[in-house]
């Protein structure tokens, strides 16, 4: 699961074409505006096999799919706190988790916490135990998981034709290691694939060809949306998916969501990035400045206006009606961590953490658990 947050500041990154969101300026009294952008051990037998594909090699490493089903239940991490990290730290509540190495992205799975370095080495950690590296990934330091279980993904950049990793953290294994739908090229491309979202089962692959799904306790990947940017996809929960929808605009998007991203005519909301709740329920959309709400069982949305915060910028869901925010009381004011109800067609925000890291800049360290670098 995919979430909202500000990760790149240049122009450089979004000449790449990074979906991620900008943090260019705070608003603050009509004189600064947001800029924002489209804002997861081979143990027995292992089945490897080679196939042409697109004119382009590519290995498909399969180990046992099925994920460990136990941590559905619960996990020494199931409980979704106010999280953040810094440095080598990772905040979970008042739980202090200390680390070898400072963390450029992470997200929180029910089994343990999975962070990148700067060289961008994956690594899991849990409370109470060191942490260990898992794998290599890529320099856009983006990683994916399920809300449901305890798989997450990456791309490793390492070989000629880079790869799509999905990991097992609760077995610490991996589950499939396949170069599907890529080819060779320069860093640039690389760092657009994406393992763009996992849910139920399914992982989605932002590829080079396009956007693909892959069965994880089968080994089997389909195209299903040819010529697909790696942007494309945006999350997934629950059999609900949100992409980038055209809205008739010049080179503008809104998000279209619904079970098929081929849909002629799929439920469409304003917004440049997505973020679904757990079980689908509430879509939180974003753009430009303006944070949105969705109701997805009516398709009512309306905007989120938080008094005292001329901004707030989701990092992380809590359970099907409540999230995480970055509260920015201004410009030039330290961030305070807020907690979301969402009740009928309000949000509710309180501040469980007051002024609890500074204003967000280019060289900021602190990193939120939506598997999305800061920067």
């Amino acid at each position: 699961m995919t979430g909202l947050l500000k990760d790149t500041f240049t122009e450089e990154a979004e000449a790449i074409g990074d979906p991620n969101i900008d943090l260019a300026a705070i608003a603050a009294n009509g004189t600064r505006r947001i800029k924002r952008r489209r804002l997861a051990t081979v143990i027995t037998a292992v089945a490897a096999t080679a196939a042409i594909v697109g004119g382009g090699l590519t290995v498909v490493q399969q180990v046992n799919g099925d994920p460990d089903s136990k941590v559905a239940a619960g996990g020494p991490l199931a409980e979704r706190r106010a999280t953040w990290a810094d440095g080598k730290e990772i905040h979970y509540g008042s739980e202090v988790i200390r680390v070898p190495v400072a963390i450029s992205s992470f997200l929180q799975t029910n089994a343990a916490f999975v962070f990148t370095s700067a060289d961008g080495g994956v690594y899991q950690v849990r409370p109470g135990e060191a942490a260990v590296k898992i794998g290599k990934g890529s320099t856009n330091h983006r990683l994916a998981t399920d809300a449901d279980q305890a798989v997450v993904g990456w791309v490793d950049t390492t070989p000629a034709v880079p790869q799509f990793v999905l990991y097992d953290v609760a077995a610490e294994r991996e589950l499939a290691r396949t170069a599907t739908g890529n080819k060779a090229g320069p860093p640039t491309a690389d760092r657009a694939l994406r393992v763009a979202a996992i849910d139920n089962g399914i992982a989605y692959f932002g590829a080079s060809d396009g956007l693909r799904r892959w069965t994880i306790a089968t080994g089997v990947g389909e195209l299903i949306k040819p010529k697909a940017s790696p942007e494309f996809l945006l999350a997934a929960e629950a059999g609900q998916l949100v992409w980038e929808h055209p809205n008739g605009g010049d080179n503008d998007n809104d998000l279209g969501m619904g079970p098929d991203v081929n849909a002629t005519d799929p439920a469409h909301y304003r917004g440049w990035h997505g973020s679904l709740s757990p079980q689908a329920r509430y879509l939180l959309t974003d753009k430009a400045d303006v944070v949105g709400l969705v109701d997805t069982r009516g398709g009512v949305e309306w905007k989120v206006d938080i008094p005292g915060y001329p901004l707030i910028v989701p990092t992380q869901w809590k359970n099907d009606s409540t999230f995480y925010a970055i509260g920015f009381p201004s410009e030039t004011a330290r961030l305070d961590l807020l907690s979301c109800s969402i009740k009928s067609v309000d949000v509710g925000c309180t501040a469980v953490l007051n002024a609890f890291a500074p204003p967000v800049t280019e060289t900021s360290t602190t990193q939120f658990p939506n598997g999305v670098p800061v920067n």
